[in-house]
């Protein structure tokens, strides 16, 4: 479960070279908001978007009723690969103008995001772990948002995070 998870939410994270793991968890029931100071414009569009899927995932998980649950993991999922799939070149030329040390620095500044201390404690969440392993349609619904975003494909990033 995790896995899928995991690479449903980090694809295209994962075209920007940042597999770094945030040391501390927000609280799930803080809203998220991304401080823009300072940050490239391509940046900020991309944590803008992560910032809508990580609080639309949030109210989802909350969702007691599985089938509404469902239902909003799959319009995130469609949201976030259509967001993506929108910035993906500028994204792309982006980080390929990155020197060795603005990727260190941008590594450094999404282990501080907000919305990816979020995600990781909705993935660590063993009570999600078991609604998912539960339930196959939101397991379905998890693993198809995975391959939508493996199917964007990154140029330079790694196929696997096994």
């Amino acid at each position: 479960m995790k896995k899928f998870l995991i690479v449903s939410i980090l694809s295209a994270g994962m075209g920007l070279g940042l597999m770094q793991q945030p040391t501390v968890a927000a609280p799930l029931k803080t809203t998220i908001t991304t401080a823009v100071a300072n940050v490239h414009p391509t940046e900020a569009k991309y944590d803008k978007i992560m910032e809508k899927y990580a609080n639309g995932l949030k109210g989802a998980f909350a969702e007691k009723d599985d089938k509404k649950t469902v239902a909003m993991v799959n319009k995130i999922n469609d949201e976030l690969v259509v967001e993506i799939g929108k910035i993906k070149p500028e994204l792309e030329r982006w980080v390929k103008g990155l020197t060795e040390q603005d990727k260190e620095a941008l590594e450094q500044r999404m282990g501080n995001k907000a919305y990816l201390k979020t995600i990781f404690e909705i993935m660590f969440d063993p009570e999600i772990g078991k609604r998912i392993e539960q339930n196959p349609e939101l397991k379905k619904a998890i693993e198809a948002g995975s391959q939508r975003m493996q199917a964007l494909g990154f140029e330079g990033s790694e196929e696997d995070i096994d």
